[in-house]
């Protein structure tokens, strides 16, 4: 770290004694940090410490979305309120290593020629838009067995991320049984006085009654308005029925979008799509930003950091109309891929003990909800009230 000290000359008054001289003010600057990672948010007083001084700009604009060597000029006042200039030198680099999604088991049907290892997992990097997944280790699935491999995902800066996986081949898979979540019991297990239950829906759910659905305990709802890629936006089918029914019902209504952008304009065209939809209708609750591609997502060529991008766009250009936005996303994007902090979180996490330890202001719980009104299975979700205020 670098530290300049910088001293105001000392003035004494003509025939005074030493113990009118003027206090001696030292303007300190010191370097605290001057390596910074690709991405990372930081202003001057992260990188600076200034002391009998105040920096002029603090909302200078630090570029880390570029590798390599930046020369920082900030302008300051001294103690005497004079205007000087410090330079300093910061390096922005990539040191973070790339992230696997994968499982610890994989279990396959002996003789299952569609089973490829690496079709399953997902591997992504915060800076490198294509980056591979590779095995280590083979497996036969014409021989049954447990098989040990390993996942390895190197970036371009060598930054190189490991998961140890088994593949078990076996004669049958059996199907495991189906599980339901009644209304009922969810209501009594998470209802109180601080949050409203509701569910999320689309075309899949058919034509709902949401007469009954009001009458069984829901209050609240996020319907899909549509999807959308290669900067086409398709309309559920059920949209406008939904949204019209479920109000007349009397529930609270937010919607949600399933998006598949993969670059900034084609979010912020989505999100004028939805608006243009809507034409000032109200809302009770935020629009949702739905994207979760993640079988598909090595095939967009994009890193998380652009993807955050697009993200944060498709919200931002949301509220700019005047409407509320929020992020979605499972459990464990949400800890390791998703940084929307300008946005409340809707969290996707289908257990009954929520370890989650970041805030969210809506939980789906849980996928196989049956809810009198609606033929066949609907998320659940509990709500904080707080996100009505």
């Amino acid at each position: 770290m670098k530290k300049i000290i910088l001293i105001i000359t000392i003035l004494f008054l003509f025939g005074c004694s030493p113990k009118n001289k003027e206090v001696v003010l030292i303007t300190n600057i010191n370097v605290k940090k001057d390596t910074i990672e690709y991405y990372e948010k930081v202003n001057l007083y992260d990188l600076i410490e200034i002391e009998n001084g105040t920096i002029i700009d603090e909302n200078y604009s630090i570029n880390t979305k570029e590798l390599g060597e930046q020369e920082i000029i900030i302008k300051y006042k001294d103690s005497n309120k004079d205007i000087s200039t410090y330079k300093f030198n910061i390096s922005v680099n990539d040191t973070t290593p790339p992230l696997i999604f994968a499982s610890k088991k994989y279990s396959v049907e002996k003789n299952d020629k569609k089973f490829n290892l690496i079709d399953k997992v997902v591997c992504g990097d915060n800076y490198d838009r294509e980056i591979k997944c590779e095995i280590e280790g083979t497996y036969d699935i014409n021989k049954l067995g447990e098989y040990p491999v390993k996942i390895t995902s190197t970036d371009t800066h060598g930054n190189t991320t490991s998961k140890d996986s088994i593949v078990v081949v076996k004669d049958k898979i059996k199907n495991s049984d189906p599980t339901y979540y009644y209304l009922k019991d969810f209501i009594e297990k998470y209802k109180t006085n601080d949050t409203t239950i509701g569910i999320d829906v689309s075309t899949w759910q058919g034509t709902i009654d949401w007469n009954k659905v009001k009458s069984s305990g829901v209050d609240a709802a996020m319907i899909r308005i549509g999807y959308g890629s290669k900067n086409k936006s398709t309309m559920d089918k059920k949209f406008k029925e939904n949204i019209k029914n479920a109000k007349n019902a009397g529930i609270k209504v937010g919607i949600y979008y399933y998006s598949y952008a993969n670059d900034i304009n084609e979010a912020i065209n989505q999100a004028k799509w939805i608006m243009s939809v809507l034409n000032g209708e109200k809302l009770d609750l935020p629009i949702a930003f739905d994207w979760e591609d993640w079988s598909d997502f090595m095939s967009y060529k994009i890193n998380f950091n652009d993807l955050n991008d697009i993200a944060n766009s498709f919200m931002e250009e949301i509220e700019k109309n005047g409407y509320k936005a929020i992020n979605y996303g499972s459990a464990r994007y949400m800890e390791q891929v998703w940084d929307t902090p300008k946005y409340p979180t809707w969290l996707a996490y289908y257990t009954d003990n929520n370890d989650f330890e970041e805030e969210y202001i809506m939980w789906q719980v849980a996928s196989d909800g049956i809810v009198p009104g609606i033929n066949g299975y609907v998320d659940l979700d509990i709500i904080k009230n707080t996100i009505f205020e």
